[in-house]
């Protein structure tokens, strides 16, 4: 894995407006003034209902190292579950079209493959419950100015970082509908890193199946969201033979698996770790083959970092959406244990 494999994992982040929303939504919450605690509470409470529960359909943008991509979503709920799909609407044609049971990528005349775990994103909302009352250790919310976004009024909400090994954010939410229509993620020397924004939304009763169905032909790539066939156990990590020195205070693992990559026979180790809103991963492939793109060394692309090496004969690729100094030490700290 290398230059080639972290372009592919950051193609899909302008995708993961509605993943931002759930990921912001439950936690417990530190504010610098008191008085705006109720505030941000109730909005907080609010994202995390409206992101579940609420039928909308619109445009929203993502601007990243000066390249802006538009994306039309969908997102129907029923009694059923949810579903959505998100089409590109500038750049190759992409189309990403999720249910409750499986997510399928689209590509039209392209040779690309998706390469990762399609559900991993999956195991690791399910855990952030498990940190609610440990987030507030790392972040400081504060209620922040009013503004308007895709015509509608919204509140901000301010999320400070407490050491320079994690990313900061500034929200912006409806308070009427309680949906996150705007976000910025904030790197070193208060530079804005990411930055994506609903431009038009509405909220019709109903959505029809119609409106959820492929809009473009090409090369698809489902995968279960459930996929048994693939190994993904926390507690298979313990038979790992590799050990993390260090992480970030509040990181912990929440997701471990071994999967095999397109054109490969050998499986890659990979162990993603989250602080609840900061997330980084480790993957560990064997160093059998000699793949001249492996990287090496220091790469970033927006607010995504990584860091490879090769230590005993394996490739070693640590990908996260943390700082360039936190993906760094922790691919440093990495070591084999026979």
């Amino acid at each position: 894995m290398g230059e080639l494999f972290l372009m592919k994992i950051t193609s899909n982040r302008y995708f993961k407006l509605l993943t931002i929303i759930v990921v912001i939504a439950p936690y417990s919450i530190a504010v610098a003034d008191s008085s705006t605690s109720n505030s941000a509470l109730s909005l907080i409470n609010q994202m995390e209902y409206a992101s579940t529960h609420l039928n909308y359909k619109g445009v929203f943008v993502y601007l990243r190292n000066d390249q802006l991509k538009a994306i039309h979503v969908v997102h129907k709920v029923d009694k059923y579950g949810e579903y959505e799909r998100l089409t590109s609407l500038n750049g190759p044609p992409r189309e990403i079209i999720r249910d409750k049971e499986s997510i399928t990528h689209i590509f039209p005349n392209r040779k690309e493959n998706i390469e990762g775990d399609f559900h991993s994103g999956n195991n690791f909302l399910r855990n952030f419950s498990k940190k609610l009352k440990d987030i507030s250790k790392y972040y400081q919310f504060s209620i922040g100015k009013k503004n308007r976004v895709a015509g509608r009024e919204t509140q901000e909400i301010i999320v400070i970082p407490s050491d320079p090994y994690r990313y900061g954010y500034h929200l912006w939410v409806d308070p009427n509908t309680g949906l996150l229509l705007k976000s910025i993620m904030i790197g070193e020397d208060n530079r804005p890193l990411e930055q994506v924004m609903f431009i038009s939304l509405s909220l019709p009763t109903q959505i029809s199946q119609q409106e959820l169905l492929p809009t473009i032909v090409g090369k698809r790539v489902s995968q279960k969201r459930e996929d048994k066939s693939i190994k993904s156990d926390l507690e298979s990590q313990e038979e790992s033979h590799w050990k993390i020195d260090w992480l970030p205070l509040g990181f912990t693992l929440v997701a471990y698996g071994k999967h095999l990559l397109p054109n490969s026979q050998i499986p890659v180790e990979h162990l993603a770790y989250s602080d609840g809103l900061g997330s980084v991963s480790v993957f560990i492939e064997s160093a059998i083959d000699n793949h001249q793109s492996h990287l090496h060394g220091f790469s970033t692309l927006g607010a995504i970092n990584a860091y490879g090496t090769t230590l005993s004969k394996h490739y070693l690729t640590v990908v996260g959406d943390i700082p360039h100094a936190a993906v760094e030490k922790i691919g440093k700290s990495i070591r084999y244990i026979n």
